[in-house]
């Protein structure tokens, strides 16, 4: 799992999104 920031997480749904260190989202 790619590492950096997390944007935003949807518990409900069980997924989110991370802003990677490298600048791409996930």
């Amino acid at each position: 799992m790619p590492t950096g920031k997390v944007k935003w997480f949807n518990s409900e749904k069980g997924f989110g999104f991370l802003s990677r260190d490298d600048g791409g989202d996930v």
